[in-house]
């Protein structure tokens, strides 16, 4: 996927995204359908809450003199970012990651005005990326702890696919909403 495309996909999936959450109401976003799940709010604080802590300050890192380079893109990367393949069945456990961004990933519940209103900020937060992401080059590199050195159009491209691997966490949760 060339850089133009990335772009493009991140505002076809987070604008999916916008529309799903504008039609809930109030109650629904709140509601924890399962021992131990999010709700649909503290499922859109968590994507937010990792571009912002995560995402996009690597992104952003990778085309300065800060970067970290330690190992190689590995064979997740890879067919993540160069194969293209968007969903994997991956458990990710928030648990095992370092303690700092457990803290910094861990959602919150915010009202439905709230939440939209961040939503609607981190989109624009993403889209304020274009130019970087578009002046990057191939050998622009840090160091993600899952997938190796990854490129800074791979850092942008993790955005959208974080939305894509929880979009089956999102599914259970309106079903469950629809079922009530």
């Amino acid at each position: 996927m060339n850089k133009s495309k990335t772009f493009d996909y991140f505002n076809k999936v987070a604008n999916t995204w916008l529309e799903d959450l504008e039609e809930k109401n109030e109650e629904d976003i709140l509601i924890n359908p399962f021992e131990g799940s999010w709700s649909i709010s503290e499922l859109y604080d968590h994507i937010i809450k990792v571009a912002r802590t995560y995402q996009i300050p690597n992104f952003k890192k990778s085309v300065t003199t800060e970067v970290e380079r330690k190992k190689r893109k590995n064979i997740k990367g890879l067919v993540i970012f160069n194969v293209g393949i968007k969903k994997i069945n991956m458990k990710i456990k928030m648990e095992n990651f370092p303690k700092p961004l457990v803290k910094d990933f861990t959602p919150i519940k915010q009202n439905k005005t709230e939440l939209i209103k961040d939503f609607k900020q981190f989109i624009n937060e993403v889209n304020s990326l274009k130019e970087t992401l578009l002046k990057s080059k191939r050998k622009n590199k840090h160091y993600h702890l899952m997938f190796g050195d990854i490129n800074t159009k791979d850092w942008f491209t993790l955005i959208a696919f974080h939305m894509a691997h929880h979009e089956k966490q999102k599914k259970k949760i309106n079903e469950f909403l629809k079922s009530r």
